[in-house]
Formats: C-alpha cells, sequence, structure tokens
C-alpha cells in the first residue's frame, strides 16, 4: 500500500498507474481496512502523511515512512505521535 497524503499526488513510478486500487491509493482511511496484517508503506513527511501512518500502525503488520526530504515536514506534534508510535522503523 502507498499512501500520498490528503490530495493525491503521483509519485511518477513507472507501475504507479496499473496498481492504482490494487496496493497503491491515498486514502488510508478508506482502504487501509484492506491491508490489515501486511507491510505497508507511507510515502512524504507533511501532517496528511504521518496521520495516514499513524492510522495505518493500528491496522498493518509493519509501517514504513518514506520522506524524500532528511526531516518531517509535519507539525510537531505529529511528529512527535510518529516517533512515539509502534511498528515505524526508523
Amino acid at each position: 500500500m502507498i499512501v500520498s497524503g490528503k490530495v493525491p499526488r503521483k509519485l511518477g513510478i513507472p507501475w504507479e498507474d496499473e496498481y492504482l486500487g490494487m496496493g497503491v491509493t491515498s486514502c488510508a482511511t478508506c482502504d487501509g481496512p484492506l491491508f490489515a496484517g501486511k507491510k505497508v508503506a507511507v510515502i512524504e513527511g507533511g501532517n496528511s502523511a504521518l496521520d495516514a501512518a499513524i492510522q495505518m500502525t493500528k491496522i498493518a503488520a509493519w509501517v514504513y515512512l518514506i520522506n524524500v526530504n532528511p526531516v518531517l515536514r509535519g507539525d510537531a506534534v505529529m511528529r512527535e505521535k510518529v516517533e512515539g508510535a509502534p511498528m515505524l522503523p526508523s
């Protein structure tokens, strides 16, 4: 599963359109339960992505948070929640 934030943005990877709705999604709230017990990746480091990562820790077996920037862009409160959340690799 790939969750790209509140406003769906394409990642620009070759297979993204092919797997849209079949593993690639933009809504952890809507599609998260489909990935119960699986390993998932949340892409980006803004508030929406951090919220999705936190949501997925309650559903998925493992959550990878992939951020292209050296630091997370989300608010301090959201960053603290993510850093304290279980199942997020460092």
